[in-house]
């Protein structure tokens, strides 16, 4: 178990980052996450909420759910520049057609808001939403992931 300080009160909380870590890597859908969408390759794109209080490095997840089966691929990528943000169980490496499938995700219009013009521009409203403590500029352009290695 991991203590931390929660962000509005100066009060110690308890959270356990293994558990969000082994939840992430299973079918389940926990409380804790924002999913901006899924690609059209089925890879589910996702937030998690506080991240920011584990780790300074903003990014987002890449995974690949099946009903009652554990995730077939998960990874972090980070949101400034290309890059990944392995940590346990989330250490698989795209693909070129991953890597394509994710920047055409990224740059396709969200479903069920007219608020952002692409998935980029909801994954940074997420993050800073998300993760007071870190914040990413509004106007962050995506980084080149076809550069991902």
């Amino acid at each position: 178990m991991v203590f931390i300080k929660g962000h509005q009160k100066n009060l110690l909380i308890n959270f356990n980052y293994d558990w969000v870590l082994k939840e992430l890597n299973k079918d389940n859908d926990i409380n804790g996450i924002t999913r901006i969408g899924f690609t059209d390759k089925g890879y589910e794109v996702v937030i998690v909420t506080d991240d920011d209080l584990l780790s300074d490095v903003p990014h987002f997840h890449y995974r690949k759910k099946k009903k009652g089966k554990p995730n077939e691929f998960h990874t972090c990528i980070k949101i400034t520049d290309v890059g990944y943000y392995h940590h346990i169980g989330n250490e698989d490496k795209l693909n070129k057609e991953q890597i394509n499938d994710l920047i055409n995700f990224l740059n396709s219009k969200p479903l069920k808001t007219k608020y952002f013009k692409n998935n980029w521009e909801l994954l940074l409203f997420i993050w800073n939403s998300q993760n007071k403590d870190i914040q990413i500029n509004d106007n962050l352009k995506m980084p080149d992931y076809h550069n991902l290695k």
